[in-house]
């Protein structure tokens, strides 16, 4: 199985499923250029922003924005907590009597936030500890009142001479106020050095710190989203067939077909946008391999997650969360004496990341590093073949999640059976495999590959 298509699927376009698109207003309905946003666009957008503030997003009122490097201290006891912030940060640990201290470096956007913690690289939340410093002296203060005339003196920019490569495929009826967004926010994108991942978050975080144009950076996502086909086809069309060995190999014939049918993009309004953009860097934030790499805890991000959803949730991606919020409860690495059922629970579909450890004793004299992966919670074994066709249709939770959001125990079954035998059952058992994956789709699916098993497990399993 290829591992890496459904990392990439899933890092690429983890969202939820269709709601009904919604189109910006024209020119004719548009306010003045000064504004960028319309009078309606405005108040949808702080409603937002509100609602999502109330669940528990950061709050940036009355905080300190600074840009650039930020150098951080931290002491824990690694043998009862884990590290503050990710150890991949950390560019030198020591040991002593209180414990293992990381040297932190984050170059990006922070907050110092009203009641001292911080909003680092707008990735990571740390609140000091005494003994822990926070070094921000080569990342200096914005200033929120004259940052888009700054950011436009230090980085010049014009849509119509700079970006008309970019602007090309832009509808005509929406190409004037494209222009505008452009040439006002470009330059403070470079300026703050804003990756487009980060711009959902980074909108909230801005408008509350006193930024008066971040609001209409929502148009800014509207404009990227338009130009990425994954995170608009679950939005646009029905759920992709499941294809338990990851290969997806219609996945770039498709996206292709639709540019040729849709050489000019529309965006979605505005409000629309940033809720959209809002609901996947939520979901993100629920998938980090380790808490110290989110800027919300997993229970946060899931209520941050369901405060963007969209008006009386239509399509119940309410439960779509908290589908995903039990599957991220599940340990990491089943019991010893696990059986098939727990393992295949708590099976990823990700390769882990080794992972830094720290240890050393003589007051800081002498420590030792190492690199740790957890093992695979499962690997598939000819043995189970059995046990896995009956686990088919299970609808339990597991940890394996894709670009559809979160997958069950018995996906993971179909996963691990197509390892074996190196093709998707359904295809073996004569069973079409186009159909959109739903819950009933998955019940006949087993139903029928549980037929076949039984009539051709000996050309497998022999006797």
């Amino acid at each position: 199985m290829r591992t890496s298509v459904w990392a990439a699927l899933a890092l690429a376009a983890f969202h939820p499923l269709l709601f009904a698109q919604e189109q910006p207003p024209g020119p004719s309905q548009r306010a003045a250029s000064a504004n960028l946003l319309t009078a309606e666009e405005a108040r949808e957008v702080e409603t937002l922003i509100a609602s999502v503030l109330a669940a528990g997003f950061p709050d940036a009122s009355k905080s300190a924005a600074r840009s650039g490097k930020l150098r951080v201290t931290a002491t824990f006891d690694p043998a009862k907590d884990p590290p503050p912030l990710p150890s991949t940060a950390s560019d030198t640990q020591s040991t002593g009597q209180n414990g293992t201290t990381y040297q932190y470096v984050f170059d990006g956007l922070h907050f110092k936030l009203a009641d001292g913690s911080w909003v680092i690289a707008l990735s990571y939340r740390f609140k000091p500890k005494a003994g822990d410093t926070v070094n921000d002296a080569q990342a200096p203060q914005v200033d929120m009142a004259g940052l888009t005339a700054a950011a436009a003196a230090a980085h010049p920019f014009n849509a119509e001479k700079d970006a008309a490569k970019w602007l090309a495929p832009v509808t005509p009826e929406y190409l004037v106020r494209a222009k505008e967004v452009m040439d006002r926010l470009v330059p403070v994108s470079v300026h703050l050095k804003l990756k487009p991942d980060y711009l959902a978050p980074a909108i909230l975080l801005l408008h509350r710190a006193g930024w008066s144009d971040a609001a209409a950076m929502s148009l800014s996502i509207a404009d990227q989203r338009a130009r990425s086909y994954w995170q608009l086809r679950p939005w646009r069309g029905p759920e992709m067939a499941f294809d338990p060995a990851g290969t997806y190999a219609l996945a770039r014939s498709e996206e292709q077909d639709w540019w040729k049918a849709h050489p000019q993009i529309v965006p979605e309004a505005p409000q629309v946008a940033l809720r959209r953009a809002l609901f996947r860097w939520c979901r993100a934030q629920m998938t980090v391999e380790h808490g110290e790499d989110a800027l919300l805890p997993l229970a946060g991000a899931a209520a941050a997650a369901k405060a963007a959803l969209d008006p009386k949730d239509p399509q119940g991606n309410a439960a779509r969360i908290d589908a995903l919020l039990a599957d991220m409860r599940l340990p990491l690495s089943p019991a010893k004496d696990a059986g098939l059922a727990e393992r295949l629970q708590s099976w990823e579909a990700r390769e882990r990341k080794p992972r830094m450890k720290v240890s050393g004793g003589n007051a800081g004299l002498s420590i030792g590093t190492s690199f740790e992966a957890p093992a695979p919670a499962y690997v598939p074994q000819k043995e189970d073949l059995d046990g896995l066709a009956a686990l088919l249709a299970d609808e339990r939770p597991s940890r394996f999640w894709d670009f559809s959001g979160p997958r069950t125990l018995g996906d993971n079954a179909w996963r691990a059976m197509a390892t074996l035998l190196k093709a998707d059952p359904r295809t073996l058992a004569h069973y079409a495999a186009d159909r959109p994956w739903t819950a009933a789709e998955r019940r006949e699916a087993a139903t029928a590959v549980q037929l076949w098993w039984k009539e051709h497990r000996k050309e497998y399993v022999g006797k």
